[in-house]
């Protein structure tokens, strides 16, 4: 028991503190972003460090932590002003890594569902995944590209709806195939051949082919013309 009850020596029971970590992990607030070709990097006060003047240090540009930067390569940065973690590195006095961030009282969560996978944008534009349904919501703000160099498949099993405020534009698009009735609603504009196989009918009634068409006027020509020897 004697050995056991230094395990947490370093605890100081007074002020609540444990001071194991004191010298490796660290709270500040970022004060710069330092991006360019060759670093993802920010600087940031540590209130809890203070020079010989008392004033909070500094940190160089250190590296914020990504999900992935080799192979596949994920890019995410803090904004100025937010609280990061800092984890101090062994190799020198002033190498820190940003690991993270974090909320508290003073920045609260946008969300508290903790099946909402959600992300919010300084414009307000909104991405949020709804693990209770299944759900997928996008709110943009700003204009969206695909750009797809292989195949795209849309598979859909109920009602979906294309709406626009605008012009809805497909270019270099060839419709092969659709299946079920259409309805178009306000005026439509054809450039260009068209071919069917089936009955065209509008307000005015039944439209035929060509080909059946070409037959009653000549049937028609033909009885004008016996009517006019008659009379003749």
């Amino acid at each position: 028991m004697a050995g056991k009850k230094n395990l947490l020596a370093d605890t100081d029971y007074t002020s609540g503190k444990d001071n194991r970590y004191k010298a490796s992990v660290h709270i500040g607030k970022v004060s710069e972003i330092v991006c360019d070709e060759t670093q993802a990097n920010v600087r940031v006060i540590m209130p809890d460090k203070v020079d010989h003047k008392g004033q909070p240090l500094i940190t160089k540009p250190i590296p914020v932590w990504q999900l992935s930067a080799g192979g596949k390569k994920s890019f995410m940065m803090p904004r100025i002003g937010q609280d990061v973690v800092l984890l101090k590195m062994p190799n020198g006095t002033s190498n820190y890594h940003v690991i993270g961030t974090f909320y508290n009282t003073g920045n609260p969560p946008p969300v508290t569902d903790p099946l909402l996978d959600y992300c919010i944008y300084e414009d307000g534009s909104i991405k949020q995944f709804d693990a209770n349904n299944g759900s997928e919501t996008w709110k943009l703000k700003g204009d969206v590209n695909w750009d797809n160099d292989g195949l795209a498949l849309l598979k859909l099993k109920g009602n979906a709806t294309l709406h626009s405020d605008g012009t809805i534009l497909l270019e270099g698009v060839t419709l092969t195939h659709i299946k079920g009735p259409m309805k178009f609603e306000g005026n439509i504009e054809h450039i260009g051949n068209m071919t069917t196989t089936g009955t065209h009918t509008d307000s005015l009634g039944h439209h035929t082919s060509a080909a059946e068409l070409i037959a009653r006027i000549e049937a028609l020509e033909a009885r004008v013309a016996a009517l006019e020897r008659k009379l003749s």
